[in-house]
């Protein structure tokens, strides 16, 4: 019979912006949003034929997120005063992470408010964001390793491509916690699965990458049949947060899809006049070129690909990378 042991309990003020794990973390994260505001926003000026712009737009979108990385320093060096309190627990079972600090639970909720009563999603949704991430539970039954930073006393439970969890030891406890971490990872079998997984980046990336491919074309059909930008926008969006969110986007992918063959069918079969002595009638798909022609046809394949991979999602045959985390965080 295996004796429980007693848990290890603790509450500690977390340094923010004299931590270098926090630092780093936050400029991590504003680096990605950048990142993923040049690659939507590029895809579109690129395959809409306005790759010219870019550096300009590149420039703005890097001052813009510089501003905004400031402005989130500035609100926890003087809204938190550099300090955020959470309560860690080691148990049997995993690892419990709850954020206890009363300023930033007030904010979450106030954002929330804000969201709703301005009608502003992107407010209301950093709000629940923040409320979903009060609380954070890791099972020993997952697969994932541990990496020591006694200098810091923080241990950074990882699976195969990121930091699941920052447990924030104080001085006083952290190699009692250590030593607790270190045993229950090798008595469960955790950092032994972990090594039994792969990581789901590099196909998440190639997934990406061909994602953003199937959609140029798309945002080049305007010039073929007027089709406005929102209906590419939308699917490359909703398809992208289908490899990487939730699978059940897909359902939102599939209908979009049909709308541009929709309309990409009715433009084709558009009759149109062309008058010289006399009048000529014909239809769109009669005048193409060649070249409209190999462009609609890379148009066709990569709604075929969007499509595919939107019902592989579906049916759960494509699993999301952060579902993948949840999977190495409860086993």
């Amino acid at each position: 019979m295996t004796t429980e042991l007693p848990p290890i309990e603790w509450e500690v003020n977390i340094p923010l912006v004299t931590n270098p794990m926090i630092l780093g973390a936050w400029l991590k994260a504003m680096g990605a949003t950048y990142l993923l505001s040049m690659l939507i926003v590029g895809t579109v000026f690129v395959g809409t034929g306005q790759a010219d712009a870019l550096p300009l737009l590149a420039g703005w979108f890097a001052l813009v997120t510089a501003g905004l990385a400031l402005l989130g320093l500035l609100i926890m060096l003087l809204v938190f005063g550099n300090r955020f309190t959470a309560r860690f627990a080691l148990t049997d079972k995993g690892v419990v992470y709850e954020g206890v600090d009363k300023r930033a639970r007030s904010l979450a909720r106030l954002a929330v408010l804000a969201g709703g009563l301005r009608g502003s999603p992107g407010t209301a949704g950093a709000g629940l964001l923040a409320i979903s991430t009060e609380q954070v539970a890791l099972d020993w039954a997952g697969a994932f390793g541990a990496r020591y930073s006694p200098r810091h006393h923080t241990i950074a439970l990882r699976n195969q491509w990121r930091d699941l969890l920052h447990i924030y030891c104080r001085a006083d406890n952290y190699e009692q916690v250590r030593a607790r971490v270190e045993a229950m990872l090798a008595d469960k079998g955790t950092t032994e699965r972990l090594s039994r997984t792969t990581s789901p980046l590099p196909q998440a990336l190639l997934a990406t990458g061909l994602v953003i491919a199937s959609c140029l074309p798309l945002f080049a059909l305007q010039d073929i049949s007027d089709l406005d930008i929102l209906w590419p926008l939308l699917i490359m969006v909703f398809s992208l947060a289908t490899v990487w969110l939730i699978p059940l986007f897909g359902w939102v992918v599939l209908p979009l899809l049909g709308v541009v063959l929709v309309q990409l069918v009715f433009a084709l079969q558009e009759v149109r006049e062309f008058t010289l002595v006399s009048t000529y009638r014909y239809r769109l798909f009669e005048a193409l070129d060649a070249g409209e022609w190999l462009l609609l046809g890379l148009a066709m394949a990569g709604i075929v690909y969007l499509g595919r991979t939107a019902w592989r999602a579906v049916r759960g045959r494509l699993v999301p990378v952060l579902m993948r985390d949840g999977q190495d965080m409860s086993g």
